[in-house]
């Protein structure tokens, strides 16, 4: 080779890499919009890097903002709480599991009252779960003592022990470890990860995000998978999961369990002498509790483990006290995740039915947010990396539909993985149970699970839920279900040659052309109106078991607000080297309300695949499929 062929072959591979370079500048600083839905310009809602849509789903889901003008004046929220206190606290507790009593004073003077007595007694549980309260130990005043006892009840008295001045109970998890200490349980591990639960009673996930703020950025900024299509449906057994996070005396309540730390018995105590949200010493009883399970959870991190709190004080009555508790859970968190808990532990955030309807039971809000609980998990990274198909199933079914099965008494073949599907509580339970047994992976001699039973039930590692599943394929009965059904007369009044329909189209026309490889927007031929959905009339007349219907729908009234979804064509910007004119298919959902008019619901769902582009999400293709087939 001479060298001027040399020289000619460097330029060439220069010019080359100059080119390569400009198109990936071009193509590095390219503008697009996020296609997934987010449901409102609100910091506190679904990632836009969410995989699935929740309008991919043949359900359609009556998305809300978290915070309402009508719903925040209707529903007012507490920040603190005061708690009086009932009784001098002069028991003590340290972190190295050491007991101390400081002795009071006499009516609130300088002299020390020696006319007290205090014991300490130990808490079990028996066989048929009912609290045993062991035998007396006396203390004496200004001695720390060592105990042995991971719960116990403190008592001190003066003349007899029917006069009783203190009693409080605690949960005794220390620090440190003695050397020679037998280990019960096998080492942790982030590929077998243990299981955390913290179970809130009758709180929405729109009221979780509106009333815990601080928290729900933690979630989101921590990667936690929050399911937003959950639906309460009303079945009368009591299976699955509402019994198993139902109240403590009905779980395991009659059996022994070889754990590390079974906090049953404290719990049941603690409820059966605390009234209200206060504990007699002048605490919220909810923080005491968090801090005893993030004891305990930080004591044993070393070693698998499972817990689960039941935290129902501030909620079951008046669940506009939950903002008390967002920065005692926010706290928690972060002290659980600096204690490196997140790198082999899954911990789960879920409610085991929606809002209490004692608020405006009349808004369409209070009647979503009635039956849709809450339900968000956290799985390790390190198992996450191991487990790729059970991550991508994860993400897919965030926002699949979902239900929750509630006990009342009695009067009262798979698809493609590009779409969107419904979960269900069976679907959470069986969750969990996989997380616990760790069986989630498919075994060649197992026979893949049928669709048919998937549509009634599978764990969400497992199996992608379809999103055409329906309220009748899960079980759930129409005074719960939340999949609006279609209005076809109402569809009537927005067809395209009305204002209405002019204003959405236009919006979601602006918010298509965004996207720098996209040029045109035009109207289907098939698609002359939008289509209004809305909730059904049993939802709407707040009708809670179905042979009521007929008394109730005889003074039906409509809530007045309905959801419209307009549909478009849309085009690409054209290049020589396509082969065949690309096409995409958009729709986007508007809200209507009589004292609001028509507001945007997220922003455009545009969905696209062919033979030539791998890709269904238009971010993708004006990304890889239309610059990287520039050279091509």
């Amino acid at each position: 080779m001479t060298v001027s062929t040399q020289i000619w072959s460097w330029i060439i591979v220069a010019c080359v890499l100059i080119v390569s370079f400009y198109f990936y500048n071009n193509h590095k600083f390219l503008t697009y919009v996020y296609t997934v839905d987010t449901m409102d310009e609100f910091s506190l809602t679904i990632p836009p890097s969410a995989v699935s849509s929740i309008l991919e789903n043949e359900c359609k889901w009556p998305l809300l903002r978290p915070v309402l003008v009508s719903l925040s004046n209707a529903s007012p929220r507490f920040r603190s709480i005061k708690c009086n206190t009932a009784m001098e606290p002069f028991a003590f507790l340290d972190e190295y599991g050491f007991l101390e009593l400081s002795q009071p004073n006499t009516g609130g003077r300088l002299i020390m009252d020696t006319n007290i007595s205090c014991y300490y007694h130990p808490l079990s549980n028996n066989t048929a779960g009912k609290v045993i309260i062991g035998e007396p130990t006396k203390v004496n005043f200004n001695e720390a003592i060592a105990i042995r006892r991971n719960q116990f009840v403190v008592e001190c008295n003066r003349s007899s022990p029917k006069d009783v001045l203190y009693r409080k109970a605690f949960v005794n998890v220390p620090t440190y470890t003695e050397e020679g200490e037998e280990q019960k349980f096998v080492r942790s591990d982030p590929e077998q990860p243990s299981l955390a639960i913290l179970v809130f009673d009758s709180v929405s996930l729109n009221q979780f995000k509106r009333n815990m703020p601080r928290t729900t950025k933690f979630l989101i900024d921590n990667d936690f998978f929050i399911f937003n299509m959950y639906n309460e449906a009303n079945r009368e057994c009591s299976t699955y999961l509402s019994e198993e996070i139902g109240d403590f005396p009905s779980i395991l309540g009659n059996m022994s369990l070889d754990v590390e730390h079974d906090l049953r018995p404290f719990h049941s105590y603690v409820w059966e002498n605390t009234k209200g949200y206060c504990s007699p010493d002048g605490h919220i009883a909810s923080h005491d509790f968090l801090e005893y399970w993030r004891n305990t959870l930080i004591h044993i991190r070393t070693r698998c483990h499972f817990s689960m709190l039941y935290l129902r004080t501030l909620t079951r009555m008046r669940f506009e006290h939950l903002p008390v508790m967002d920065n005692e859970v926010r706290e928690s968190l972060e002290i659980l995740k600096a204690n490196r808990l997140f790198e082999d532990t899954t911990f789960v955030l879920l409610s085991s039915r929606g809002n209490p309807a004692r608020v405006k039971d009349e808004l369409f809000t209070a009647r979503v947010e009635e039956r849709s609980p809450l339900f968000a998990i956290k799985l390790p990274e390190k198992f996450l990396r191991k487990n790729p198909t059970q991550k991508v199933a994860m993400e897919y079914n965030v926002n699949r539909y979902t239900w929750n099965i509630v006990t009342v008494d009695s009067g009262g073949g798979a698809k493609s993985p590009a779409t969107t599907w419904l979960t269900t509580t069976k679907d959470v339970g069986m969750t969990l149970m996989d997380i616990a047994n760790m069986s989630f992976s498919i075994n060649m001699d197992t026979p893949p699970i049928s669709q048919d039973e998937a549509l009634m039930g599978a764990s969400c590692l497992r199996h992608i839920h379809s999103n055409w599943r329906s309220c009748d394929d899960a079980g759930i009965p129409p005074q719960l279900c939340l999949c609006m059904d279609k209005k076809v007369l109402q569809s009537d009044d927005y067809t395209n040659v009305t204002e209405e329909y002019e204003l959405m189209f236009e919006y979601l026309k602006s918010e298509i052309l965004r996207n720098d490889c996209l040029e045109r927007v035009e109207q289907p031929p098939k698609f002359t109106k939008a289509t209004v959905y809305s909730l059904n009339a049993m939802v709407q007349q707040g009708i809670k078991r179905e042979h009521d219907w007929h008394h109730a729908r005889i003074s039906y009234h409509d809530l007045g607000m309905k959801y419209l979804e307009v549909t478009a064509k849309v085009f690409p910007i054209t290049r020589s080297t396509d082969r065949i004119k690309a096409r995409f298919a958009a729709r986007m959902m508007f809200r209507s309300t009589a004292e609001g008019g028509l507001e945007p619901v997220g922003r455009p769902l545009i969905r696209w695949i062919n033979h030539d582009c791998d890709t269904y999400e238009v971010k993708d293709y004006c990304e890889m499929c239309y610059y990287n087939r520039i050279f091509s």
